[in-house]
């Protein structure tokens, strides 16, 4: 099922942080190109989903899937 973050949730910054530090966004949350940006889809209980219609790294659409922290926590208990 996929829900939704409020900016005001604590996992929200760390999703952008997280973000930002996939090699293809070479440290930029946003990765502004020819007015697109990375775009938060929503989350599941696992994962963030986001995407980018035109990355300016690679000239097309990415989608990008970050393991959400309570996942992994869960997976190492």
């Amino acid at each position: 099922m996929m829900e939704f973050l409020e900016a005001n949730d604590p996992e929200w910054m760390q999703m952008w942080e997280q973000l930002a530090a996939e090699k293809l966004n070479e440290g930029d949350p946003i990765c502004a190109f020819l007015g697109r940006t990375w775009e938060y889809m929503g989350s599941t209980e696992d994962h963030h989903h986001l995407r980018h219609l035109l990355h300016p790294r690679t000239g097309k659409t990415v989608f990008i899937y970050l393991e959400r922290r309570r996942a992994a926590i869960r997976w190492a208990s």
